[in-house]
């Protein structure tokens, strides 16, 4: 699953947790998490990130 999340790292996509449904662009996966930037505006650093817990993620969707 995360060599998959990796070839995904630049791309919008949404994350699915119990808790959450989140979109943004992916921008970082770890042997424990991955983290989304929900900011839209690209470019910028302004936005706000959701890490999720690999173990807790029940689904990952690529919008574009």
């Amino acid at each position: 699953m995360k060599e998959k999340l990796r070839s995904l790292l630049g791309k919008q996509v949404q994350v699915a947790s119990a808790l959450d449904l989140i979109t943004g662009v992916l921008v970082s996966v770890d042997d424990m998490k991955l983290t989304v930037r929900t900011s839209r505006l690209t470019g910028y650093d302004n936005g706000q990130y959701a890490i999720f817990q690999l173990h807790m993620v029940s689904f990952v969707r690529v919008l574009s």
